[in-house]
């Protein structure tokens, strides 16, 4: 399941980012248009994101991940190869708008599938291996737009046209095996493609698949939920919940700023329009190694808030450098760059996970899942008018509102995990009352277990 998503995940973040190396060839020229006009067509797929996370994510629940996740990846590659067919600026905005509504829900989607097959013990790992498939397209997605990019004008079709073609269609072939790959659902390891023949797991298997879920937390279930628009009021208005959206809208704005205009800052440098892209994939390869490392450590130590913190200070040196980087030479600004790209989503990622293993109903845990992403798409509506074309060459401007954003993130998220402390030691003075689920098991050796768990906040 987890090479499958993340695969899917890989299609999503190539097609909605491949406008940073689109951007280095002809569609500004092609279309008549401005990097302030692109930059409204980036804020506008965001803000289709957004518009419909929650419904999609209500959607997800009752017509199944397998089914509902597969018609999303073969839309947007339909979308996403279309792009090609654009002739002016409302054909751009329009395909952006579309693209945004179609990829609306999977990432909240992905993650809450994700949530019923793993402890918690083991979600902040799963979780970075998930987002890998986010990291290793932000990374070869330069690579591969430089090698379709050299493609030039080939039989009459513009670099950028070719572009979205390939990659579009790239996503088109993700979709159809995600369709006949992905398991339906914990417990059920049979996809499409076996005709109920064959099975992942054995019957077994199957069975400690489920039940180790519950035992970590009973409230997981593996049915379809039913969420109703009280489970979605009484997540939308908890202000610990929110706090962790901010954290997450926060961090992505410099995110999504850099990883936009990366290539161009360094084709600005002297570089040619290829290498500038097949440098930029640097960053990423870094931040995907030290989001793993950093995840593992959350897994290992039950501790989310200081490998957040560590990632957040990362950011800060890294913009404080690229800010003071115009009195350098082209090598040391490029250095500085590649390392302000190096903690690509790495906060937002960790975010994800720390959320996850705190909430207590797999309602507000799915509600919980598409309002983070909703979060990081308003992050990416702002971090696409970070950069302005009179801020041009030098984007001091740019690179200063980055710097503040990272600096803002270390304290949220230190006020977050004071939060958690303090939650937990009022837990203790109580008593920490166990949640006490009212539901039975059957063991192996036909004893009956009671799912009861204690409750505590993980900082």
């Amino acid at each position: 399941m987890l090479p499958i998503l993340g695969l899917a995940f890989f299609s999503l973040q190539m097609d909605r980012g491949n406008i940073s190396n689109a951007l280095t060839s002809t569609i500004t020229e092609d279309l008549g248009i401005t990097t302030n006009q692109i930059n409204t067509g980036s804020s506008l797929l965001s803000a289709g994101i957004v518009l419909l996370e929650i419904p999609s994510n209500i959607l997800l629940q009752r017509v199944g991940p397998q089914k509902w996740l597969s018609c999303q990846i073969i839309a947007w590659g339909l979308v996403a190869t279309f792009q090609n067919f654009i002739t002016n600026y409302g054909g751009y905005l329009a395909t952006r708008l579309l693209l945004g509504l179609c990829e609306a829900g999977f990432i909240p989607g992905a993650l809450y599938t994700m949530s019923t097959w793993y402890k918690k013990s083991e979600s902040s790992l799963r979780i970075s291996i998930f987002f890998l498939g986010n990291l290793v397209a932000s990374a070869t997605t330069s690579l591969i737009g430089a090698g379709i990019l050299s493609m030039g004008n080939r039989y009459g079709v513009a670099g950028w046209r070719w572009l979205f073609i390939v990659e579009g269609a790239i996503t088109i072939g993700v979709g159809i095996l995600f369709i006949l790959f992905l398991p339906p659902k914990v417990g059920n390891g049979s996809p499409l493609i076996s005709f109920g023949r064959w099975s992942y797991f054995s019957r077994r298997e199957s069975y400690i698949l489920v039940r180790r879920v519950l035992l970590d937390d009973p409230a997981k279930t593996t049915n379809h939920l039913r969420i109703s628009g009280a489970d979605v009021w009484s997540t939308v208005r908890n202000p610990r919940i929110l706090l962790h959206i901010v954290i997450t809208l926060t961090s992505t704005v410099p995110v999504n700023a850099i990883n936009t205009y990366g290539p161009s800052v360094i084709k600005s440098l002297g570089y040619g329009t290829v290498r500038a892209n097949a440098m930029a994939s640097v960053g990423s390869f870094i931040a995907a190694v030290v989001t793993v490392l950093l995840a593992r450590i959350c897994d290992a130590t039950g501790r989310r808030a200081p490998s957040l913190l560590a990632a957040a200070a990362w950011s800060i040196i890294a913009f404080a450098c690229l800010r003071e980087a115009y009195q350098w030479s082209a090598g040391r600004k490029y250095v500085a760059v590649v390392f302000s790209m190096a903690m690509n989503s790495t906060v937002h990622i960790l975010n994800v996970g720390w959320l996850t293993v705190n909430c207590r109903r797999p309602q507000e845990r799915s509600v919980a899942m598409a309002m983070i992403i909703m979060g990081a798409n308003a992050g990416g509506i702002a971090g696409s008018q970070v950069f302005r074309t009179q801020d041009a060459p030098l984007y001091q401007t740019a690179f200063t509102a980055c710097l503040v954003l990272s600096a803002a993130v270390a304290v949220e998220i230190i006020v977050l995990s004071v939060w958690y402390l303090v939650s937990n030691r009022n837990l203790k003075k109580r008593g920490d009352t166990p949640i006490v689920t009212g539901k039975t098991e059957e063991t192996p050796d036909g004893h009956q277990i009671e799912l009861a768990k204690k409750w505590k906040w993980t900082w």
